[in-house]
């Protein structure tokens, strides 16, 4: 491995990544200054190849539209109406093409300033020489942060405190952990215990970003620490500016009324099908964003902590770097919020920023997205910091080792809880004691809906088919479960069971996001109905509710056997406080471990029949054939026979707990009992 190596990760991710899509456009409107142009469905190409699954989503927004006319023009996309494959245009140049005429959109190309970050020779040598940190990282002789300051901290939490005093370290969240709190109270007291130190905090998104700052914020303004909050900064206009209200000071701008004229404002985005007030309200928001530009290099200077997105580091890159003296490094400490989504070239052409690298995040839920299936691309482009972090369970133990695993968990009732801990954290994630403790809490996790009672947390609904593939959705579609999840959501709002915004419904695709949106909307309740939230997994990371439908659509599509897929059942189950319903064919279950994880482990659940010790079973004659079936236990795995191969020369066991099918050697099986060979 090398520098050349990540150099050609990202030219190879670079060439996978399509500079341009063309879309034929079935029809164009203007409306006011603004242009709404329908595209032809299936009728599209990714770099000039045929591509028709390609769907517009979220990541046109703010791409730049041109067409070869005549006449020729070129336009911003404003906003983007999935549903209905049209495109907002605004500032065009010349009218848009019309029926069967061909635009072509360019997105914003993210991986560009990173190919330069690398391009740099010095750079990267600095870079590349804080690999080796993550998996051993040092210990930098600074003092250790006391942990007495916030007693409510449950103890895991408390051992974060530890993670400063190493060059490279990780805060382990999984889901409903505390992850954004505890990484809050930390930062809280390094500025208090440490007042020469300055912090770089980094998320993926703007929205993260809001959350991170605004967490440390509480948790200073807790202790009183009013000079302390006024010496955190978060760069950026992209910020949500509600967020902020009675936080100002969070912000570069020094105007609080310009800032709640912009709460105002975003919080009046009008529908993209009605484009004249789209373009009013747009004009308005880029006009009060236009006086909060004021993230100077003078702020940055002044400030004690600076928070924006990785992608605005990455592009603002030499400016960061100009903070330091020399060759000293600008920041005590970088550190990166949900660093399982940002790539390790990445992590890694940031981290010369900082003495001290701290990396938050959950490496079993969603990956850094990537393109390429070339194998550098893998390694430098779909993998996080978190693939290089130390896992040894001594290093894990440690209380003041570089890795903090938050093992106590308090959005999930219990049983939804236990089953995410079976299936994804070998069985390290349990509630939290004080939400035990708690009536309300657990009152709030024992709810009805739809002739669920309280008492049963996770439900496997089954359909009578796996989905296909539809040309018309360009996409994997299950009409039938579509309908079953819209009769469902709508007898239990009837019923006064649940608000909807209480309910989410979580699918893979976005072609069946379609589809379960249109059965809403079709239902005699739409005007409740169509409030609910239906996304797909990818978008939902960070969101919870009380209810968590979930429709996985077709277990046998390629994309559900990888591990990138795990990771996104993971994030589905995990978004349910009190309720998930799973909706699954039997063809779902066979062709996909996880899914077959899951109704194994729900129909093993509660098994009373006595447990057989495996070597009793393996000194009789009919052993292996007679053990299928029986409950018994093989080492520290406790489950159900459920076959043997052909031979007789294997066995697979039901694991109770994770729901995996175990394969174990029956020669080794009938030595380790002492019986004679078959």
């Amino acid at each position: 491995m090398s520098i050349a190596e990540i150099r050609a990760a990202i030219e190879q991710e670079l060439a996978a990544t399509p500079e341009f899509y063309d879309f034929r456009v079935e029809s164009s409107q203007r409306e006011g200054t603004l242009w709404r142009v329908t595209l032809q469905a299936g009728q599209a190409w990714a770099g000039g190849k045929p591509m028709p699954q390609l769907m517009l989503d979220d990541s046109f927004d703010g791409a730049t539209a041109w067409w070869g006319g005549p006449p020729k023009g070129q336009a911003a996309v404003l906003a983007v109406v999935a549903e209905d494959d049209q495109l907002v245009l605004a500032d065009a140049s010349a009218p848009p093409p019309a029926l069967d005429g061909l635009i072509r959109l360019y997105p914003p190309r993210f991986l560009q300033p990173l190919a330069q970050a690398w391009a740099d020779d010095a750079w990267a040598a600095r870079a590349w020489a804080a690999r080796a940190e993550l998996a051993a990282p040092r210990r930098l002789g600074v003092a250790e942060l006391a942990r007495d300051a916030y007693g409510w901290l449950r103890p895991a939490q408390r051992r974060a405190y530890g993670l400063p005093q190493h060059s490279a370290s990780f805060l382990w969240g999984p889901p409903g952990s505390g992850k954004t709190t505890t990484l809050g109270v930390l930062l809280a007291e390094l500025l208090q215990q440490r007042p020469e130190a300055r912090v770089l905090l980094l998320s993926t998104t703007h929205t993260a970003v809001d959350q991170a700052v605004i967490a440390l914020d509480k948790a200073l303004a807790q202790k009183r620490r009013e000079a302390l909050r006024a010496s955190v900064r978060r760069l950026g206009t992209r910020f949500s500016a509600a967020a902020y209200e009675g936080r100002e000071h969070l912000l570069a701008v020094r105007d609080p009324a310009l800032v709640a004229q912009l709460a105002k404002a975003e919080a009046a985005r009008p529908r993209g099908h009605d484009l004249a007030a789209l373009q009013a309200w747009q004009d308005r928001v880029d006009g009060l964003r236009r006086q909060l530009r004021s993230a100077s290099l003078a702020e940055l200077r002044s400030a004690r902590l600076v928070a924006m997105t990785t992608s605005r580091a990455s592009y603002t890159l030499r400016t960061l770097r100009e903070l330091a003296e020399g060759d000293e490094a600008p920041f005590d400490l970088v550190v990166f919020d949900e660093a399982s989504q940002v790539s390790l070239a990445q992590a890694l052409a940031l981290a010369p920023l900082g003495r001290a690298r701290l990396h938050a995040g959950d490496p079993q839920q969603l990956a850094p997205v990537r393109r390429s299936e070339a194998r550098e691309a893998k390694v430098w482009l779909g993998r996080s910091a978190f693939g290089e972090m130390p896992r040894a369970r001594a290093v894990l133990d440690d209380p003041q080792g570089p890795v903090a695993l938050l093992d106590e968990q308090s959005r999930m009732a219990a049983p939804i809880g236990e089953l995410v801990s079976a299936l994804f954290y070998d069985g390290l994630l349990r509630v939290a004691d004080d939400a035990r403790a708690q009536p309300a809490w657990l009152a709030r996790r024992a709810r009805s809906l739809d002739g669920i009672g309280p008492e049963e947390q996770v439900r496997i609904e089954p359909v009578e088919a796996c989905g296909g593939w539809s040309a018309h959705h360009r996409g994997p579609v299950r009409p039938g479960s579509a309908q079953a999840i819209a009769a469902r959501v709508g007898r239990a709002l009837a019923a006064g069971e649940a608000e909807p915004a209480e309910i989410v419904v979580l699918t893979p695709f976005r072609a069946q996001r379609a589809v379960i949106r249109q059965a809403l909307q079709a239902h005699e309740l739409s005007h409740l109905c169509a409030q609910v939230r239906v996304s797909t997994v990818h978008k939902a990371q960070g969101s919870e509710a009380p209810f968590v439908l979930f429709d996985p659509v077709d277990g046998r599509q390629p994309f559900l056997q990888t591990e990138d897929a795990r990771r996104l059942v993971n994030v589905a189950l995990s978004r349910a406080q009190a309720k998930v319903i799973v909706y699954l064919a039997e063809g779902d279950a066979q062709a996909n471990p996880v899914l077959g994880q899951i109704v194994q482990r729900l129909r093993l659940a509660g098994d009373t029949r006595p447990v057989r010790p495996i070597e009793a079973l393996a000194r009789d004659s009919g052993f292996p054939r007679a053990a299928v079936g029986l409950r018994v236990r093989i080492g520290r795995h406790v489950g159900e026979v459920a076959r043997i191969s052909p031979d007789g020369s294997e066995l697979w066991l039901h694991d109770e707990a994770s729901g995996e099918a175990r394969r174990f050697d029956v020669g080794f099986l009938r030595r380790k009992a002492g019986a004679a060979p078959a």
